[in-house]
């Protein structure tokens, strides 16, 4: 089954059988608008231009969440950083997250259960993964790269960064040594991939408007409760 990197990223930070997300909302947010706009830039739809994002293929495609982005984009009258898009799209990417489960659900690949408390006053949602092999052999793939040396492509280049900017890769080596070993793999890798320097411009944007971003939600929600 073809799954695009947005979805990935959905499938790696859910929880396969409990079907909860494992990071904090603002962070999820923010990593989905990173994942957009990474895929736009896989796409060969944005890239980085004296530090603003430049959109160069305003085409729609058949995903409607990358169409919605295309729309936003094209609508601003100025040339906006990475890290104004991350901003901007992360604040509405609870409607995004629900169009990117539709169509996981629709692909047969997670369910949507829904609970409702006080007649219907409060509803809460889980997707469990119909099968885990999903994110099994999305996570194993990763898991070869960075541990194991395998050759990676662009994809899981941009999938690896996104994860480590949005929090994700501590899900995934939950071992001190291992999140050590992989944050530098990390970074090699996209120093040593053979890729090109727009798209090098622009992993380097998105990735650190997305882990600000982070950062910055995580900083305020602690402050907050202190």
């Amino acid at each position: 089954m073809q799954l695009n990197l947005i979805e990935k990223f959905i499938i790696i930070a859910l929880n396969a059988k409990k079907g909860k997300f494992v990071i904090d909302s603002l962070s999820l947010h923010y990593g989905i608008a990173g994942a957009i706009l990474l895929e736009l830039s896989e796409m060969n739809k944005i890239e980085i231009e004296k530090k603003r994002l430049i959109l160069i293929d305003d085409k729609f495609t058949n995903d409607e969440v990358i169409n919605a982005s295309l729309k936003i984009i094209k609508k601003s009258t100025k040339k906006r950083t990475a890290k104004y898009w991350v901003n901007k799209i992360g604040n509405s990417a609870s409607r995004y997250k629900k169009q990117i489960l539709k169509d996981l659900s629709e692909k047969n690949v997670l369910n949507i259960h829904q609970k409702s408390y006080f007649f219907g006053l409060f509803n809460f949602y889980s997707y469990p993964l119909i099968d885990r092999k999903y994110k099994d052999e999305i996570v194993d793939h990763l898991l070869e790269i960075v541990l194991d040396n395998k050759k990676t492509d662009l994809e899981s280049l941009l999938l690896l960064s996104l994860l480590n900017s949005s929090k994700l890769s501590r899900t995934l080596f939950a071992n001190k040594k291992d999140y050590r070993v992989a944050n530098k793999r990390i970074k090699e890798l996209t120093k040593d991939i053979v890729i090109s320097d727009a798209v090098q411009k622009t992993l380097k944007e998105i990735q650190t408007a997305v882990l600000v971003a982070t950062t910055s939600a995580f900083l305020a929600a602690t402050s907050s409760s202190t």
